[in-house]
């Protein structure tokens, strides 16, 4: 009798100090990180790259329709083109809208910037005369920020690479239209000395239906914004440990009404199909350092 009282006391206080753990776990997975913070040691070795593909085109280029299917075979299980889940499960695409050749694409218009020299404007900055990419046409492709043909094996010398950077999205969460992103970066080695790691988290959107001037009539991946401030990124400074930070964004109701782009209520799309892009990039060489993504 004695020996069952104790066992009973000892699964009391067990199950005691496992619901306090538990329930310590769950808060600190419900902390929102202001800024950057430090929560665990760096990693111990360098890891294996994920790739970022960011394709650039538009609904009145008559040439996209063709390259952005061809790019989209090889993540479709269901086609000859499919490279198979080893690949895609670490390969994460961003289709950037622009105004090359013309105006007039809404998902485009909605973000274009107000200033005559477009500082402003997103794909003024980083694609058509700004300090990142020069393209000259679309579509244009860009691999891990080197200019890249659309190949079965396009992805594959990069994932060959080792970085020292690994990152996160554990705990981001996607309500209707509000995101809350929680990033959590660890490096195997101290950056602190390196001032040109910019950081930049897209929020994209799958499944829109719209029909433009060159008669594509489904769009994935498309970018909708940045989440964290600043078209040329957020600058960062990594030591040899585990940070984490959270961002918040919401997506405008008016998406992607316009004043230019009488059409845009022809647009539909779903919330449901949010999804985010977080990505390491130097702005010197332009090598995209990291990339993770939502499923």
């Amino acid at each position: 009798m004695k020996s069952k009282s104790i066992n009973i006391y000892f699964l009391l206080i067990l199950s005691i100090f496992t619901f306090s753990c538990d329930d310590k776990k769950d808060q600190e997975d419900e902390t929102y990180y202001t800024d950057w913070t430090a929560v665990g040691n760096g990693l111990i070795a360098d890891v294996s790259k994920n790739v970022l593909t960011e394709f650039v085109g538009s609904t009145k280029c008559p040439y996209c329709p063709a390259s952005d299917s061809l790019l989209l075979s090889y993540f479709n299980a269901g086609h000859e083109n499919y490279v198979g889940a080893d690949i895609t499960k670490n390969w994460y695409l961003v289709n950037y809208h622009t105004y090359s050749p013309s105006r007039g694409d809404p998902m485009y218009e909605f973000l274009r910037g107000e200033s005559e020299t477009g500082e402003d404007d997103y794909c003024y900055v980083r694609f058509e005369e700004g300090s990142w990419y020069s393209i000259y046409g679309v579509p244009t492709t860009y691999t891990n920020g080197n200019y890249s043909s659309i190949t079965p094996d396009m992805a594959v010398a990069f994932m060959a690479e080792s970085t020292p950077i690994q990152m996160s999205l554990d705990g981001t969460e996607i309500d209707g239209m509000n995101i809350t992103v929680k990033l959590s970066i660890n490096s195997s080695t101290d950056l602190s000395a390196n001032d040109s790691l910019c950081l930049f988290i897209a929020a994209k959107i799958d499944n829109i239906d719209y029909e433009g001037y060159n008669g594509e009539k489904h769009h994935q991946d498309v970018f909708l914004g940045w989440i964290n401030e600043g078209l040329n990124g957020e600058l960062l400074s990594l030591g040899h440990e585990e940070v984490v930070k959270n961002y918040s964004w919401e997506m405008p109701s008016n998406w992607p009404q316009n004043n230019y782009e009488t059409s845009w209520w022809q647009v539909e799309y779903d919330p449901e199909n949010l999804a985010v892009v977080a990505f390491i990039q130097n702005k010197v060489t332009h090598e995209v350092l990291q990339v993770v993504g939502t499923d």
